[in-house]
């Protein structure tokens, strides 16, 4: 991870933490204004096994409680298991008890994202380990999380798809119907756009796809295609004179993905990734 991208991480864990315990009616938490106050020692546990995501989330506690001293034992993107101790914390009582639910709520959730691209890249190089489709994620994230989704994506082996916008021309159906066919909807947005960005478009039948490679799509997206229609496309995409990229996208999980793993796809794009992500199971315990 460069510099850049770390503090711009840290910025956005601090960030989020700073909500969350103003969310909490942090410092008015009545049950721990009532406990002896000192200084307590605690530790993360994993409860399942997953893919820690949340290094510089436990780096950057001390950012909002000065004086919190905190050490990730797992680096991000290595797989832990159920029992691991994955985070030591010392600090006054105040201090960590009110960390623990927003620290525990952004840690399971960016670990749960990592956990599951892992799962899923492994089944894609399992399918198709010759030449391997990368895994991405969607702009299915909640506003103001997207970053820690991409964090998320990436401890776990797998791509962003674009950041924003303004990443790359993504030609949809909507566009398609507003602009009122394929090739205007491609002119119109050539007509715009910054000159290196690649143009793609989404294509839910073989007449779509062959529209597409008339406008001269550099990226084709298959949306709901069956594996069987994904080869068929990729058959007759490969006999194209440009060469292009595949991406497949629409309705994969993790017990669907190693089928559209096909050789010739080369992105599957997952919006459960972010749009239902399962937490891993975390607990916060002062040590006794």
């Amino acid at each position: 991870m460069t510099s850049v991208m770390y503090h711009t991480l840290s910025s956005l864990w601090i960030e989020l933490l700073r909500k969350g315990l103003a969310e909490d009616g942090h410092p008015w938490d009545w049950t721990t204004l009532g406990i002896v106050h000192g200084s307590i020692q605690a530790h993360v546990l994993a409860k399942s096994d997953g893919v820690w995501a949340a290094e510089t989330l436990t780096q950057s506690l001390d950012s909002v409680f000065p004086g919190v001293q905190a050490q990730s034992l797992v680096k991000d993107g290595v797989r832990f298991k159920k029992g691991d101790v994955l985070v030591q914390l010392k600090g006054s009582t105040d201090s960590l008890l009110a960390l623990e639910r927003p620290f525990l709520n952004l840690a399971a959730y960016v670990s749960g994202i990592a956990t599951a691209t892992e799962q899923m890249v492994q089944v894609v190089k399992k399918a198709c380990p010759a030449r391997t489709p990368r895994v991405t994620l969607t702009r299915k994230t909640l506003p103001g999380y997207r970053d820690l989704a991409i964090h998320g994506v990436r401890c776990g082996g797998g791509h962003p798809h674009r950041v924003s916008l303004s990443g790359g021309v993504l030609i949809k159906e909507n566009h398609i119907a507003a602009a009122g066919g394929i090739a205007k909807a491609v002119a119109a947005a050539r007509g715009v756009a910054p000159h290196g960005l690649k143009v793609e478009i989404e294509v839910r039948n073989q007449s779509e796809l062959e529209h597409a490679l008339a406008a001269s799509a550099e990226v084709i997206m298959l949306d709901n295609f069956s594996p069987n229609q994904v080869r068929d496309a990729v058959k007759f995409v490969s006999a194209h004179p440009r060469r292009l990229l595949l991406e497949v996208s629409g309705g994969l999980s993790l017990n669907t993905i190693g089928e559209y793993a096909i050789a010739g796809v080369d992105v599957l794009s997952v919006g459960s990734l972010t749009h239902s992500v399962q937490c891993v199971d975390l607990s916060f315990l002062v040590d006794e």
